[in-house]
């Protein structure tokens, strides 16, 4: 292997710990990946300070990973990162003692300040004297489904952050960890309807909504898509719709979305490339749409649309 491995041949080491540094936009891809491969015990370690990259923290049992299934794993994680056109520095595989994983990758866990006003904070930690002015939203990374480090989803905050929400009656279509509708609610929208077709992201949403003591009439979870928002939503429609979710995803949702918005609402998109902008653009403009506004970070892009009405 041209990764980095210690080898220890010991008794007392039971798992092998794995820690490979990689682009900050990968972390859908390889959470995809490892629940694929019923692999639970991951952490991804994020620094405030570097957006641009993350460390997974992968604990596997010892006797069940000889070197070829190493290898076949660092092939796995190398192969997710060609569409992007982005490379992997080389690993460390450590052997490492019979250790509490489930509390090792919290150590890996910040207060993360995001956009102007939001703070994103592990749900065990305190609130640092320095952010006390800022919105808290508590989350449990433990839950994955987005934890606010990707490019996407700190696009998306960044943009919550820049508008009024006071009042406003929210979507959040693929709501993930609910990190976006929670934001929503700290900024003082009135309530928000929140669908994602995986079961496991409704309970991540659920968990952390009661971690933020938000009653159950302010956070609306439903398992489902759009059509869920059409038929729960109260008379008056949505005032901003949240889409960030992948661009075929979205075109596969974009005529759909004059159904659930109301008079002079608005769609923010992200979860798109830089490169697909222009696609994106052309899809929505036979739909009735206009860009109103277009942010880029890194190789992610977030759209603003509204319907073009005389």
């Amino acid at each position: 292997m041209n990764e980095k491995t210690i080898i220890l041949k010991n008794s007392q080491f039971s798992w092998l710990r794995l820690e490979q540094e990689f682009p900050a936009e990968l972390e859908d891809s390889f959470f995809w990946l490892l629940s694929n491969l019923e692999i639970y015990k991951f952490s991804f370690e994020h620094d405030p300070n570097n957006n641009s990259t993350q460390t997974l923290f992968l604990w596997l049992p010892l006797n069940d990973w000889p070197v070829r299934a190493q290898e076949t794993l660092i092939q796995s994680l190398k192969s997710l990162a060609k569409p992007f056109e982005l490379t992997l520095p080389p690993c460390k595989w450590v052997q490492v003692k019979d250790e509490d994983w489930s509390l090792s990758w919290k150590k890996s866990w910040k207060p993360d300040p995001v956009g102007k006003s939001i703070l994103i904070l592990p749900a065990w930690l305190d609130v640092p004297q320095k952010f006390l002015g800022r919105k808290i939203i508590r989350l449990d990374p433990g839950s994955a489904f987005g934890t606010g480090s990707h490019p996407s989803t700190r696009l998306c905050i960044e943009a919550l952050d820049n508008y009024s929400l006071v009042g406003k009656t929210i979507a959040d279509l693929g709501c993930g960890s609910g990190i976006l509708s929670l934001t929503a609610l700290k900024l003082g929208a009135k309530t928000t309807f929140s669908v994602d077709t995986d079961s496991l992201a409704i309970s991540a949403t659920k968990t952390n909504a009661e971690l933020n003591n938000f009653p159950d009439h302010l956070l609306n979870v439903f398992l489902g898509s759009i059509e869920e928002i059409e038929l729960n939503m109260p008379t008056k429609k949505i005032d901003l719709v949240l889409c960030n979710i992948l661009a075929p995803v979205i075109k596969l949702l974009g005529p759909n979305f004059e159904k659930i918005i109301g008079h002079k609402g608005k769609v923010i998109l992200s979860g798109l490339l830089i490169e697909q902008i222009k696609e994106l653009q052309e899809f929505f403009l036979p739909l009735g749409w206009k860009v109103l506004e277009i942010k880029t970070k890194e190789q992610w892009a977030l759209m603003v649309l509204t319907q073009d009405l005389p």
